[in-house]
């Protein structure tokens, strides 16, 4: 017990630095720690739980980069999404979960990393929309089957063109959002359990120190940093999920 202990604390606190410095990633380093020492019924509310409270804080850090016409298509899109992927969260293959999430990662990550610069995708304003939705609907789903919200949002602001504070702008707000409308769903259906809210207790203290770090880290980034960082921590989420 006491190292399943240990494990949740140490995935607690690496997923806040993460997330603290580049605004996303708290899901993808929480799932890939404690999925090896608990199931994905129990991670997924326990992620966004966790992330909640971090995102708060965060959030409210940054709140004057937030752009609601530019979220407003992603959180449209996960209103539909995050519903689908709750109702199959106790459906699937957690070692098939994990290992398709990191081969997605290290294949965009790999590509990303052999290019000098990022492709910029400019649609017309109706198409952009639509695509954002889509994007938005497709993260709702995998927030609510596994967590992972912040992921296809998080790639698909990187190739939109945004410098690093528009991108946190819309991809953490989202991921506060849309993880509180995944509470819901969670809720509804059984999700949180007593033993949620003990995870969470534990987690408590990593999350706020491990937040303050992040914090500082971010201010020291640079845009091409920020860019490197996120890929690289595309690379070590995929390989973990893989191992």
């Amino acid at each position: 017990m006491w190292f399943d202990n240990a494990v949740i604390m140490f995935g607690a606190l690496l997923a806040a630095v993460v997330s603290g410095s580049t605004g996303f990633a708290f899901a993808l380093i929480g799932m890939a720690i404690w999925l090896h020492v608990m199931p994905p019924t129990r991670a997924v509310p326990l992620v966004v739980l966790c992330s909640i409270l971090l995102n708060l804080v965060l959030v409210w850090r940054l709140r004057h980069d937030i752009s609601f016409k530019r979220l407003a298509p992603f959180l449209a899109g996960a209103v539909l999404g995050v519903p689908l992927g709750v109702l199959t969260l106790h459906s699937l293959d957690p070692v098939l979960l994990r290992h398709g999430v990191g081969a997605l990662l290290l294949v965009y990550s790999g590509y990303m990393l052999m290019r000098t610069h990022t492709p910029i995708v400019s649609p017309s304003p109706a198409l952009a929309n639509v695509l954002d939705g889509g994007v938005g609907m497709l993260g709702g789903f995998m927030g609510g089957a596994t967590g992972l919200n912040g992921l296809f949002p998080t790639l698909w602001s990187g190739l939109r063109g945004w410098n690093k504070a528009m991108q946190r702008g819309v991809f953490q707000t989202y991921i506060l959002l849309v993880h509180i409308y995944t509470l819901a769903w969670l809720g509804s259906v059984g999700g949180i359990t007593y033993q949620t809210m003990s995870d969470l207790v534990l987690c408590l203290p990593a999350l706020a120190l491990g937040g303050f770090i992040g914090l500082k880290l971010f201010k020291r980034t640079s845009e091409k940093g920020f860019r490197l960082v996120i890929l690289w921590l595309f690379v070590l989420s995929g390989a973990t999920l893989l191992a």
